[in-house]
């Protein structure tokens, strides 16, 4: 007698809607035959409107607060704590074997329901992506070393993952007595959720698996972004991460690793990315941007010793 096929449910991760979400979850629909697919939307900020799909779930922050976790971490609390929601399946959604989230910005090109089922037979309760600066020089390393020694300590992209029902009732626990001890002052760094989800689960003895086994990662990672329509994002079984729509893309850009050498050499990877967009698009997003950055750098550099 054959096994049953695990009960898989695909969760789409976004905080807002528009059209350029509501194709991103088209395209992981498409890939999500023989799965239950659910939208999981962060409305913090806000009702995002009518939603076309059977199966929303909502969450706030307020809420999972409400549930005891931590209001800890830099940032967005949801963005550091990016698991808190993750935990909110196990009573919005219940009863499946195991969950697979996708974010808004990111392309699965693999069928998820084999993808899901091969975890199954292999017993896998994690699959993320181990990618980026080692350990010892990974930027969020110190928000770890208060709940774990340093040799211990894991960190992996969490954008697309994969997690068995049993790796998310044991995380929500770590969590939540995690939580306990750091409002009780007991802990003095709170772990970004990228430390905190590897961490736990390789100590718990979790069986966990690289997402690159099960297709190509080389266009997954935290930057450069990839525009929606990109060649790259047709690669059959693959991952991306970030994917998105011409403003975000630019924005994307700007935003993240480009000092000055890069907006005046037309050959870095910044201008090869702008020049996939017709330059009316972005030139003057481009010059007030360089033109900041310049600013900053001379008020640097003017500052007297011990005020830059």
């Amino acid at each position: 007698m054959t096994a049953a096929a695990p009960r898989s449910a695909v969760i789409f991760r976004t905080h807002f809607w528009d059209p350029f979400v509501e194709r991103q979850f088209h395209r992981i629909r498409a890939r999500s035959e023989g799965c239950d697919l659910f939208v999981l939307i962060d409305e913090t900020a806000g009702p995002a409107g009518p939603i076309p799909h059977d199966h929303v779930l909502s969450i706030t922050a307020p809420d999972l607060l409400a549930q005891g976790y931590a209001d800890a971490g830099t940032g967005h609390l949801l963005w550091f704590n990016g698991d808190y929601p993750i935990y909110a399946l196990l009573d919005l959604a219940p009863g499946y074997d195991s969950y697979i989230v996708c974010e808004y910005d990111a392309i699965i090109s693999l069928d998820l329901a084999s993808f899901a089922a091969q975890a199954a037979r292999e017993a896998i309760d994690f699959v993320g992506l181990s990618k980026g600066e080692p350990t010892p020089q990974w930027y969020w390393l110190p928000t770890c070393l208060a709940a774990y020694p340093d040799h211990d300590i894991r960190h992996q992209l969490i954008c697309i993952a994969l997690f068995s029902a049993a790796a998310l009732r044991h995380l929500r626990e770590r969590r939540l007595a995690l939580s306990a001890d750091f409002k009780e002052g007991k802990l003095s760094a709170w772990p970004m959720c990228e430390g905190f989800i590897p961490t736990e689960l390789a100590l718990a003895g979790m069986r966990m698996a690289e997402l690159s086994r099960f297709g190509d990662t080389t266009r997954y990672d935290h930057w450069p972004p990839y525009l929606e329509d990109d060649p790259e994002t047709r690669t059959p079984r693959g991952f991306i991460h970030p994917v998105l729509d011409p403003p975000r893309y630019i924005e994307s850009l700007l935003k993240y690793h480009v000092g000055i050498s890069g907006y005046l050499d037309p050959n870095s990877l910044f201008h090869r990315k702008l020049r996939r967009l017709p330059a009316p698009l972005y030139l003057q997003a481009v010059t007030r941007s360089f033109a900041e950055k310049m600013t900053r750098n001379l008020r640097r550099a003017l500052a007297p010793a011990g005020h830059a």
